[in-house]
C-alpha cells in the first residue's frame, strides 16, 4: 500500500521529469473538467489490453503545517482499509482476483493511488478508486494499526544511512519551506493523531476540485467517461483549500549538516538550489546534472571513482519539484576521503561552467534524458503518472511537448550560465552521514574549510587560464599543423585546411588541374556518394567545399557549432578519402567550361584575366585558374588522383578550427579522425622567376561595348616580404571610397 518516501522521490524524479523523445508516438490524451471541478484525463492505449487508473490529490507534505507532519503519508496508508461498500482486506483481494495491482505514494506536492487491470475489469477498478475516494471508513482499529506500522517505518528510515542523509540534506538546505520537513513526518504527530484529524484532513483536501483522474490503456473515450460521471455523480466540489507557501530565502553561505550512526563508511550529499519545474533553466540544470553524475562516462564518476579513487560509488540529479528543488550530488566513500571530494567535486562544477561541455557530452546527455520517455511508455501505468504528474505540477498535459523543446535547444553556453548562476559554493549546503569512529575525521570546521580553499584555489585557476593565449597551434604525429581558436560569441564553427599549390604549381599542360580537382572533392567518398554528401550538409545546414586559388588549394566547411561532431566527420571524409568518381567528373567539366565561355561576358574580371597574362610572361600567374578548354578537357580521373596525391600531404598542411567549440575536444577529435591520413609525395615544382619588366605593356582594345574597362598593374613583392607592408597601405590610400583614386576621378572629374 505505501512506498518509502525516499524511493517515492528518486522514482518521481526518475519517471516524471524527463520528455518523450521525438521518435516516440504516443496517443492523443483527452482532458475534460466535471461539473464538480474533477479533471479527468483518459488516453487511449491499445497496445495491451490493461488499464490504468489513477488519482492524483493535490496534497503532500509541503502543504501540511508543523502539527500535520506526516498525515498525508498517514492518509495514504489508510485509504485502501475498507470503505462504507467493502470490509478491510477486501479491496486488494478484489483487485488481485482478476489479476491486477494497487498501491499509492506521497511525495512533497501530492497523495497518489493507482492501480492497473485487464482492461475488461476497467469498471472494477474505477469502482475501487472512486469509492476509496469518496467513501472510505477510517476504520479505528485499522487506524491504530496502521499509525504503527508508519512509526515502524519511521525508525526504520533512522537506520537507513541513505535515507538519513536525504533528510539531513534537506533539513539544512531549506530554512523555511516545507521542503524541510520528511514526507512521512514526524514521530511525536504520529503517535498522538486521532481520528477525528484524519477525517478533518479528508473532507478539507479530498474534494473534486483538488484531483486529477487518469486513465490510460486498452479503452474506449466515451464509454469510460460516460461510467466516471456516473461514479462521482455525488461527490462535491469545495473551497480550495491551499495556502501560498513560505517563500524560501536565497542562500547566501555554506550550510553543514553532520550525522553520526553506526555504520560502516560514509555517505555524502552536495546539494545546491534550483528553481521549480515549469522555470525555463530546468532544461540546461538537467542536462548539466547528467552530464556531472549520470553514468561511468559522467564527469564526476571518472574523476571521483576512475581517475582518484575517493568514492565507492557516485551520482548526481535534479530535484525538480513544484517549487525550487535541489540538484544533488551524493557519494558512498572513506571518511577520510570526505574533504577531498568536496574539493574535487566543486573543482569538477566549476571546469564545467568555465569550459561548458563538450559536444559528445551535450549530445549523450540529451539522449539519455529523452530515452527515458521512450522506457516510460512501456506500461499503461508509466503513461498515466506523466500525465497526472504534468496536469498536477507542471502546469498541464503539454509540458512534455514543452520540455522537449527546451532541451533540444540547450547549448554549451547555456551550461555554462547556470552553472555560474545556480551551482556556487555560497549557496551549496553539505550532508554527510558518517561512522560514529570517524567522529573526528568529518567536521564542520574542516568542510567549511576545505570550501573555501576550493573557491580560492579555482578562483586562481580560472583567472590563469582566462588569461591563457585563445589560439593553440598542435603539430600531430602525421606532420600536420592544427591551429585551434575558441569563439563562442555565436554558435557556428568553420574549418579550413590548406596545402600549398594552386595556380602557382601548375603550368600550361596542366593549367586548372588544382580548380578541377577541388571541385571533385565534394562529389563522392570511399563511403558517400555527392547526393549522400549532400543530404547530410543539407540535415545540418552546413557549408563544405573544396578551393584552389593562386598559392594554395584545400577544403572549407561551416556548421552549426552542434553539429560539430558530424560535421567534422564529413569534413575529414571528403578531404582524406575523395573518390573522384568518373561521371561527376563528366557533369564537373561540363560547368567548368561554361564557367570559361562566361568569362567574357564579366568585362571587369575578363580585364584583369587579360591584364594578369599580360603582367606574368614566365610565372604561372599569368595562366587563368580555370585552366583553358583544351587542359579542361584532356584531364582524366587518373590525372585528379595524381594531382591530390601530389598535393594534399599532411606535413604540409594547416588546419584552422575557429567557433563555438571546445579547444581540447577539437584537438582530440582531429587526431582520432585524421590519424590514417599518412601519405608523402616529391616537392610541388618551384614556379619560374618572372622577368623584371622594364617596359608598358599593353593588350589594346579587345571588344567593342558601350563601357571602358581598364586594368593598370605593377609587379610587386611577395607575401610577407618587407615591401609588402607599405604597399598594403598604399592600396588603402588609393582606394575606396575615401581613397585619392575614386575622388579624383570620380568626384571631382566624373571620369569613372
Amino acid at each position: 500500500m505505501m512506498r518509502y518516501p525516499i524511493r517515492i522521490l528518486f522514482f518521481l524524479i526518475a519517471i516524471f521529469v524527463f520528455e518523450a523523445p521525438a521518435w516516440a508516438e504516443p496517443g492523443v490524451p483527452f482532458e475534460t473538467t466535471l461539473k464538480n471541478g474533477l479533471t479527468v484525463i483518459i488516453e487511449e492505449e491499445h497496445s495491451a489490453p490493461v488499464a490504468a487508473v489513477e488519482m492524483w490529490v493535490k496534497v503532500g507534505s509541503a502543504d501540511e503545517t508543523e502539527k500535520e507532519a506526516g498525515l498525508s503519508h498517514v492518509f495514504e496508508h489508510m485509504l485502501f482499509k475498507g470503505t462504507q461498500k467493502k470490509k478491510v482486506g477486501e479491496i486488494a483481494k478484489i483487485v488481485e482476483s482478476v489479476g491486477g495491482n494497487i498501491n499509492a505514494f506521497t511525495s512533497f506536492d501530492n497523495t497518489v493511488f493507482h492501480l492497473a487491470v485487464p482492461s475488461r475489469n476497467f469498471s472494477t477498478g474505477l469502482d475501487i478508486i472512486s469509492d476509496a475516494i469518496q467513501h472510505s471508513s477510517f476504520d479505528p482499529g485499522e487506524l491504530k494499526k496502521e499509525l504503527e506500522v508508519v512509526l515502524e517505518e519511521l525508525r526504520m528510515n533512522e537506520d537507513d544511512p541513505g535515507r538519513k542523509l536525504y533528510k539531513t540534506l534537506l533539513a539544512n538546505a531549506y530554512a523555511e519551506h516545507p521542503y524541510k520537513r520528511p514526507v512521512i513526518g514526524y514521530q511525536s504527530v504520529i503517535e498522538n493523531l486521532k481520528r477525528d484529524e484524519l477525517i478533518a484532513f479528508f473532507k478539507k483536501w479530498y474534494i473534486p476540485n483538488n484531483m486529477t483522474l487518469v486513465i490510460v490503456g486498452d479503452v474506449n473515450k466515451d464509454a469510460v467517461l460516460k461510467e466516471i460521471n456516473e461514479a462521482f455523480r455525488d461527490f462535491k466540489s469545495a473551497p480550495d483549500p491551499h495556502k501560498k507557501r513560505p517563500v524560501e530565502p536565497v542562500q547566501e553561505e555554506l550550510k553543514v549538516g553532520i550525522i553520526n550512526q553506526p555504520i560502516k563508511e560514509s555517505h555524502l550529499a552536495v546539494g545546491f538550489h534550483i528553481p521549480d519545474l515549469k522555470d525555463p533553466d530546468i532544461y540546461a540544470i538537467d542536462v548539466s546534472a547528467n552530464i556531472l553524475g549520470s553514468g561511468e562516462s559522467s564527469r564526476l564518476y571518472k574523476r571521483l571513482k576512475i581517475q582518484d579513487s575517493l568514492v565507492h560509488t557516485v551520482s548526481s540529479y535534479a530535484m525538480t519539484l513544484k517549487d525550487p528543488g535541489l540538484l544533488m550530488v551524493s557519494a558512498n566513500l572513506e571518511s577520510k576521503n570526505v574533504d577531498m571530494t568536496v574539493s574535487e567535486t566543486l573543482e569538477e562544477i566549476r571546469r564545467l561552467g568555465f569550459d561548458g561541455p563538450n559536444p559528445e557530452e551535450l549530445q549523450k546527455a540529451k539522449l539519455n534524458l529523452e530515452s527515458e520517455f521512450v522506457y516510460s511508455r512501456e506500461t499503461m501505468q508509466g503513461i498515466a503518472q506523466k500525465l497526472g504528474y504534468y496536469k498536477t505540477n507542471a502546469g498541464g498535459i503539454d509540458f512534455e511537448k514543452k520540455y522537449l523543446e527546451g532541451l533540444r535547444k540547450v547549448t554549451d553556453q547555456d551550461v555554462r550560465r547556470i552553472i555560474n548562476r545556480y551551482f556556487l559554493p555560497e549557496g551549496m549546503t553539505v550532508a554527510v552521514v558518517a561512522p560514529i569512529a570517524d567522529k573526528d575525521l568529518v567536521t564542520k570546521a574542516g568542510i567549511i574549510k576545505t570550501v573555501a580553499a576550493a573557491k580560492e584555489k579555482a578562483g586562481k585557476e580560472f583567472a590563469g587560464e582566462k588569461d591563457a593565449p585563445e589560439i593553440t597551434r598542435v603539430k600531430l604525429d602525421n606532420g600536420m599543423t592544427l591551429i585551434v581558436k575558441e569563439a563562442h560569441s555565436n554558435p557556428t564553427v568553420a574549418f579550413y585546411a590548406a596545402f600549398p599549390g594552386g595556380l602557382r604549381s601548375e603550368d600550361e599542360k596542366t593549367d586548372g588541374i588544382g580548380n578541377l580537382t577541388a571541385g571533385m572533392l565534394t562529389r563522392g567518398t570511399a563511403k558517400m556518394s555527392r547526393s549522400d554528401i549532400s543530404r547530410e550538409l543539407d540535415e545540418m545546414a552546413g557549408e563544405l567545399s573544396g578551393f584552389s586559388g593562386w598559392n594554395s588549394a584545400g577544403v572549407q566547411g561551416k556548421f552549426l557549432s552542434m553539429y560539430f561532431d558530424r560535421g567534422l566527420s564529413l569534413f575529414a571524409d571528403v578531404l582524406t578519402t575523395p573518390s573522384f568518381p568518373e561521371s561527376e567528373l563528366a557533369d564537373l567539366k561540363k560547368d567548368v567550361l561554361a564557367a570559361i565561355a562566361r568569362q567574357e561576358d564579366n568585362l571587369p574580371s575578363y580585364t584583369f584575366k587579360l591584364l594578369y597574362k599580360a603582367l606574368y610572361k614566365a610565372h604561372p600567374y599569368g595562366m587563368p585558374a580555370l585552366g583553358t578548354p583544351d587542359t579542361v578537357k584532356s584531364f582524366t580521373k587518373d590525372d585528379l588522383v595524381r594531382r591530390y596525391q601530389e598535393v594534399f600531404v599532411p606535413r604540409r598542411m594547416v588546419l584552422t578550427i575557429v567557433g563555438d567549440i571546445k579547444r581540447d575536444y577539437a584537438i582530440a577529435r582531429v587526431k582520432e579522425l585524421f590519424k590514417d591520413f599518412k601519405r608523402d609525395a616529391a616537392p610541388l615544382p618551384v614556379p619560374p622567376a618572372e622577368v623584371h619588366q622594364v617596359e608598358i605593356r599593353t593588350t589594346g582594345a579587345v571588344k567593342t561595348k558601350e563601357q571602358t574597362n581598364i586594368g593598370i598593374g605593377f609587379l610587386g613583392t611577395s607575401i610577407g616580404s618587407e615591401d609588402s607592408y607599405p604597399l598594403r597601405v598604399m592600396t588603402e590610400v588609393l582606394s575606396g571610397q575615401g581613397g585619392r583614386l575614386f575622388i579624383n576621378l570620380r568626384d571631382k572629374r566624373s571620369l569613372a
